[in-house]
């Protein structure tokens, strides 16, 4: 698992930093003509609400 990549990036609610997450890449939905990674931000939202459930309903930002 050492060599395992991720994206890396912050949660925010309301215009405060909750958590920094790491994704790992295995769940991106596509691999692009380039060999890039291709994540949607609706496949980013549904792996934070896993992670964060009480954040279902509200407004929260990713930032990277």
């Amino acid at each position: 698992m050492a060599n395992q990549k991720y994206i890396k990036f912050d949660v925010m609610l309301l215009g405060r930093f909750i958590a920094t997450m790491r994704m790992p890449l295995f769940m991106a939905d596509d691999v692009d003509e380039y060999g890039r990674f291709v994540v949607t931000g609706e496949t980013i939202s549904k792996y934070v609400l896993s992670k964060r459930p009480t954040l279902k309903g509200k407004p929260f930002n990713i930032c990277f």
